[in-house]
Parts: C-alpha cells; structure tokens; sequence
C-alpha cells in the first residue's frame, strides 16, 4: 500500500492504484487457505490451510516459501502473529483448541561462567569436606597473606609418580640449578644448553708417570689429553 498522505488531500478511491506484488499459491498439491496474516514487521506471511494441519510462511519480498508448521492432526482455522515476539497462534477447528509455535532458544550456562561444563546425564559429584565451608571474611584475607610469603621452591624435582621402580631407580645427571651455590665460576662447565654441572673431581690436573713424562687431563669439557715430553 502506498503512503496516501503524500497524495494530496482531494484523494479520490477511483485514483488509487494497486499492484499485485506477489501471488501465494500451493503449486505442488493445490490447497486454499482458511486464513491469512502478516507478521509484526509484514516481514512475513503466513496462511492456514484448508482441511490440512500445516500453516505456511513466506517471506513478503520475494515470495519464497521460507517455513511449513507442522501442527496437530485437525484442521487449523484464524492463525495469527505476537506484535513483538518471535511466536504463532492458531485455532483448531475440531477440539477448538488454541496452538502456539515459537523458537526455543537453549539455555547456554557457559557464556555466564566460562568454567562451566555441560553434561548429557546426571554426575554424581563427591564434594570435598571444606569446599562449601563458608569462611569469614577476614580468615580468607589472612590466608592470601600468607601464600605471599611463601617462597616457591623450584630447585626440588619430585620423581614421577608411575610407579615402576626402573624409573625410581633409573640414573640422573647431577645439575646444578644454582650456579651462585658454586666457590668459583672454575668448577662449573656448559654440558648443553641452559645446563651447568660441576666439573669431575681431578679434571685439569697434571699427573707424572713412572718413567718421567707428564700427562695433562685439562680442557674444560672433562676431557683428557696426554703431552709426552721430549727430551734432548
């Protein structure tokens, strides 16, 4: 329908002129309709059909067929829109009873807690003694307080807890973690990247045998090479 007001104030019905702008029919199986409505937004159409349970839904501005309710096994009478909400309402010509068709939008707890996790069947969930012990304000402000002043230990390696005893019994390279705990920056050597140990005990050391020539065990990789003398 077009805006009338903008037509003039000598407006005459013979001057108006309308347009058929789309045709709603059932190609397919040929049925009439009992009742017709438009949307709260005239978005949409919607029609109930004669001696049939489906309402139909077009949408106005291109006559497509968008959606086919399926309703209940009796013929659908007036069928109309809510003014705002997202709902259809139709009476049945049998029983006389009212239908209503809306969405159902699920209820999605883990856009409110984020730690939230979804289960298809019921958990049974064994609590632990303190954990729904109500506290007072000030004890849960002393107990922050002192986690601040604990020290973290990351020195300690605790084993792994597989329970083999290949495992708890397998070697370990001695690493120093510390390199401060060290006398002097000589006894520590790189043994890989980010890794320090101590050096071997008599490493770099110069030892003579029986026969008077030398053997030096230096370098600072542990290594040992031999210097034999020459003699003139």
């Amino acid at each position: 329908m077009p805006d009338l007001s903008q037509l003039g104030i000598d407006l005459e019905p013979a001057n108006i002129k309308l347009q058929v702008e789309h045709k709603f029919q059932d190609v397919v199986n040929r049925l009439s309709w009992n009742h017709v409505t438009f949307s709260s937004t005239s978005e949409f159409v919607t029609a109930s059909t004669f001696m049939n349970p489906d309402i139909y839904v077009w949408e106005r501005s291109h006559g497509s067929l968008v959606k086919i309710l399926e309703g209940p096994r009796e013929e659908l009478g007036v069928v109309e829109w809510h003014p705002s909400r997202p709902m259809v309402v139709a009476c049945g010509l049998e029983s006389g009873c009212i239908y209503t068709w809306s969405i159902v939008t699920p209820q999605k707890w883990s856009a409110l807690a984020p730690d939230f996790g979804e289960v298809e069947e019921n958990v049974e969930y064994v609590e632990r003694e303190d954990e729904f012990d109500v506290h007072p304000a000030e004890e849960i402000h002393q107990r922050r307080l002192d986690q601040e002043d604990e020290v973290p230990d990351v020195l300690t390696i605790e084993p792994h807890k597989s329970g083999t005893d290949e495992e708890m019994e397998s070697f370990r390279m001695p690493v120093l973690l510390d390199i401060s705990d060290s006398e002097s920056e000589e006894d520590i050597i790189a043994v890989g990247p980010g890794t320090m140990r101590r050096r071997s005990p008599g490493a770099g050391r110069d030892w003579a045998s029986g026969d008077g020539e030398k053997e030096s065990t230096g370098g600072r990789n542990g290594t040992s090479r031999g210097q034999k003398g020459r003699r003139r």
